[in-house]
């Protein structure tokens, strides 16, 4: 065989094999959840997961199964670094849990973002700040209550840290009002059980004028309550997160007032900040926060839902 043909067929060789070789899998990011279910979850899920898909990466998703399941999530966390992630979104049931953890991370170079929350430990974050949530629910008490009244609270999971943050700054944000706090019920975020907590409170205070809910599970289980309870627009239901059954339950007048979380706006932003991270590319800010929506039926049909849920299709 001459040199010249020898050329040629090596040539083709390596021609074959470039064009035999598989593709190269994308990269991977992780995402770990106290829950998958809901519709904040629902659509911060959908958020992180079509960015991840426009920048090219994979998204692998962790459900713990609950806010009480904190030692799941943090194993969940150690799964995510042992799949070789090239970044974690955490969305902790308890901040505080994760120290050790997220130690490991920055150890072997994995870049963290706090994806709902900010906190210590990790190298920037997303979120609502669940406090300012609570002072825009505390402003939406105030104006189903100009004059003060009675006001009963469903305040979500007692071991979710959103939940006691968002209590805690309402509570400070009525402080001086005529509102009167009459009850308070912890639980995990489930619409059964909002709607079982809210039917028993309006039975035991019946002179409750506003029923608070943490999030809009247990917010639609106390509009559900009023709803079967003949009550819609006498007793004023206040929630946060817009879901599709939230936005059903204000169209009939049985919800009154909703601080909407741009929870899908969450979930892109996380996935930008971490693809920055990854790239060793600067921040804008280590801490960005996504700014609520304050609805009533006044301005339902203006609000601008793509940022806030999933499209319904």
């Amino acid at each position: 065989m001459t040199p010249k043909v020898l050329r040629t067929a090596a040539a083709m060789a390596i021609a074959l094999f470039i064009g035999a070789s598989p593709t190269l899998a994308a990269d991977k990011l992780g995402a770990s959840l106290p829950l998958a279910q809901g519709p904040f979850f629902t659509a911060q899920i959908y958020g992180m997961t079509d960015e991840a898909k426009k920048l090219g990466y994979d998204l692998v998703v962790l459900d713990a199964g609950g806010y009480g399941k904190v030692d799941k999530q943090v194993s969940d966390v150690e799964n995510l670094m042992a799949q070789k992630v090239k970044a974690i979104l955490l969305n902790p049931a308890d901040p505080t849990s994760f120290a050790g953890v997220l130690a490991e991370a920055k150890a072997d170079h994995v870049p963290v973002v706090g994806a709902g929350m900010p906190f210590a430990g990790t190298d920037g974050s997303v979120s609502p700040s669940h406090c300012e949530i609570g002072k825009a629910l505390a402003e939406g008490a105030k104006a189903l209550l100009p004059n003060g009244g009675q006001l009963a609270a469903l305040v979500g999971p007692a071991a979710g840290f959103w939940a006691t943050e968002r209590w805690r700054c309402f509570k400070e944000q009525i402080a001086g009002t005529k509102i009167q706090i009459v009850a308070e019920q912890a639980s995990e975020p489930d619409a059964a059980v909002g709607l079982s907590i809210a039917t028993d409170i309006l039975q035991r205070f019946p002179a409750v004028q506003v029923l608070y809910g943490a999030d809009d599970t247990v917010g639609v289980g106390a509009a559900k309550a009023v709803q079967a309870n003949g009550s819609c627009g006498k007793v004023k239901v206040l929630t946060a997160v817009l879901g599709d059954t939230t936005e059903e339950l204000m169209k009939a007048g049985c919800m009154d007032y909703v601080v909407a979380l741009q929870v899908v706006e969450v979930g892109r932003k996380s996935v930008d900040m971490a693809d920055k991270l990854i790239k060793a590319q600067k921040l804008d800010t280590k801490d960005l926060v996504i700014p609520v929506v304050a609805v009533t039926p006044k301005n339902l049909g203006s609000v601008d839902l793509s940022t806030i849920r999933p499209p319904s299709h």
